[in-house]
């Protein structure tokens, strides 16, 4: 059976879906690094594990990653073995905001002005190229972690002081600086917003889908997805045609990619592009459209042509993010266990963490509370589900 490297991190598809995935069709060799010792004792039971050192000598016929902390790794293992994948500069472009957005901005695929934010020096700096209001992000990260509106000079510089210390300080995590895409207006629950998942290979770019998104909590936390998206909200060929342009500008390799779109009242814009495979797509994907994305990366991964047949879906499938409301520092009441039997949208539901826990709403995504999924008939029936189902379930949090 043939050997395929997934380099592991914290991103879009967990141990155990990449193993249901692949069983029987290809052998995964994880490889960790160091820091992972823990996991690499639990995967050791069902799984090869490698370290990047020693990974070479198994010669796996293909490399993936599902992790933004992993794609420049993955793509030197794979330049190494002449494996495809994105080139070591791509995956460098797309692991770093300041970078790519430079590139699209070169390559005329929309213009917004950004500026790289290193300490209070820079930030000032950045305050004089950036119209306001902005978005202060990491240049390197995911989930809306430490991801700030930014309505003034002032109002910026009071955060550089808080990332970056005293005034000349520096820090090991660089920001970005851009302006503030404005979104269309669209009735709640629905995301101004949407993304694009596409299939690379070969130079040849094949749209799956576009991921419709529920309206981001504040400042710009990932609420929900669901597919299909509703159509009402965008011009499908305007979205599709600008994912196609920024993944030609930014060179992307054979992959699975992950493109979010901002829909503006001057058209379509990038948020950004990912060089893999998005949360929580795989699950969607297969709810929807029985298409398993893992199995699609790795069949790219080994330089096979995918076949799938992307039939549309019946029911309107979505998956719901618990995230703790600004301010919010602890858990005190989960969503109630006797309601959520009682709600025919809910198919499945996790509680992430334990009343009483500790809560930080500048984690972004990485901080929820629980996860819900679950399909409806239509739009307008997801719409009414979702709208105030901290409430409808009885969540409560400590301000």
């Amino acid at each position: 059976m043939e050997r395929v490297a997934v380099i592991y991190d914290v991103g879009a598809a967990t141990p155990t879906e990449i193993l249901a995935s692949l069983l029987d069709t290809v052998e995964p060799v994880f490889v960790l690094s160091d820091s992972q010792r823990e996991l690499a004792e639990l995967l050791a039971d069902v799984a090869d594990v490698s370290t990047f050192n020693d990974v070479a000598a198994l010669e796996p016929r293909g490399v993936i990653t599902f992790s933004d902390y992993h794609l420049e790794r993955a793509a030197d293992l794979a330049a190494t073995l002449g494996l495809p994948f994105h080139s070591v500069d791509t995956a460098r472009n797309l692991t770093r905001k300041y970078l790519q957005r430079n590139i699209l901005n070169a390559h005329g695929v929309g213009y917004t002005a950004t500026a790289l934010v290193t300490s209070v020096d820079t930030a000032a700096q950045a305050a004089g190229a950036v119209e306001f209001p902005a978005v202060l992000k990491p240049d390197r990260g995911f989930g809306g972690t430490d991801t700030y509106l930014v309505h003034s000079r002032r109002e910026l510089l009071d955060i550089a002081a808080g990332l970056f210390g005293r005034a000349d300080g520096e820090s090991d995590t660089e920001y970005v600086l851009e302006t503030l895409l404005p979104g269309i207006d669209l009735e709640p629950p629905w995301g101004d917003y949407v993304s694009v998942e596409s299939v690379v290979q070969g130079g040849t770019i094949r749209h799956l889908a576009v991921t419709g998104k529920l309206a981001l909590s504040p400042p710009f936390r990932e609420q929900g997805s669901l597919l299909p998206a509703a159509p009402h909200t965008f011009d499908h060929a305007e979205v599709l045609d600008l994912a196609t342009r920024a993944l030609v500008a930014l060179d992307v390799g054979d992959s699975v990619c992950h493109t979010e779109v901002k829909l503006t009242p001057m058209g379509p814009r990038i948020i950004e592009v990912n060089g893999r495979l998005g949360h929580p797509l795989y699950d969607l994907f297969m709810r929807a459209h029985n298409i398993d994305l893992i199995q699609v990366a790795t069949q790219i991964a080994l330089g096979r042509t995918p076949a799938f047949d992307l039939t549309p879906s019946d029911d309107v499938v979505y998956h719901y993010f618990g995230l703790p409301p600004v301010g919010a520092t602890r858990l005190l009441e989960p969503p109630s266990q006797a309601r959520l039997r009682a709600t025919p949208e809910v198919d499945h539901f996790e509680l992430l963490i334990k009343p009483g826990t500790p809560v930080d709403w500048r984690r972004g995504f990485r901080e929820r509370t629980y996860t819900c999924l679950g399909r409806t008939a239509t739009h307008a029936d997801l719409a009414t589900f979702v709208t105030d189902l901290d409430t409808t379930l009885g969540v409560e949090y400590e301000t």
